[in-house]
């Protein structure tokens, strides 16, 4: 009797593996887009702000963009990826609580249109988000575009390579260049994939 009784207790642990699996994809899913619905509504402020700034003072002409410093956990660009169909939210750091839901910022690197390498890290996961799982589908000349609340900034994709995980290079910081780096795992998760792009004059 108990020997009937073990196949089915395998199929009952299998689907609720499996509906601990989903139920934690919608779950991060819905994290994920009430911030991006709440953070597209602050860059659309900001942008109806900077319009009324210029036109009650005509002489506003190109300012120099400046940011403030990023609080850690704090969502600060939204990312875009056409080619992909990818949207998301970038945070500051890329602890394990803000990769579960977002990409993260490695903080001691550039940010957005600032001169030397903006780089970010997103898990390619089939437990949570599975945000930069079609990340390998990217070509050379694909644009990404990053929104903030003082600026759009475009880059263009100029390199795709795969490295081990110990290779902190990518993240070097060259100050002649405006560049961005994206950082993800390979489908095996043995080593990791890495885009990077040139910002758009």
């Amino acid at each position: 009797m108990k020997k009937n009784f073990v196949p089915y207790l395998l199929i009952v642990i299998g689907i609720t593996l499996v509906a601990t699996s989903i139920g934690l994809k919608i779950y991060s899913k819905n994290v994920e887009s009430k911030l991006i619905h709440k953070f597209d509504k602050e860059i659309e402020d900001s942008i109806n702000r900077n319009k009324n700034l210029k036109s009650n003072n005509k002489n506003l002409k190109n300012i120099e963009v400046k940011f403030k410093k990023v609080e850690h956990g704090r969502e600060f660009a939204i990312i875009e990826i056409p080619s992909i169909d990818l949207k998301s939210v970038i945070v500051q750091g890329v602890n394990k609580e803000e990769l579960r839901y977002y990409l993260g910022h490695f903080e001691d690197t550039a940010l957005p249109g600032q001169e030397g390498n903006f780089c970010i890290a997103g898990h390619s996961s089939h437990i949570y988000n599975e945000l930069l799982n079609e990340l390998y589908k990217v070509s050379v000349g694909d644009k990404i575009i990053i929104k903030t609340l003082k600026k759009d900034f475009e880059y263009k994709i100029n390199k795709k390579f795969v490295v081990e995980p110990s290779d902190v290079n990518v993240l070097k910081q060259d100050k002649s260049k405006k560049q961005m780096t994206i950082v993800t795992c390979t489908n095996n998760g043995a080593q990791r994939l890495i885009v990077q792009a040139e910002l758009k004059k």
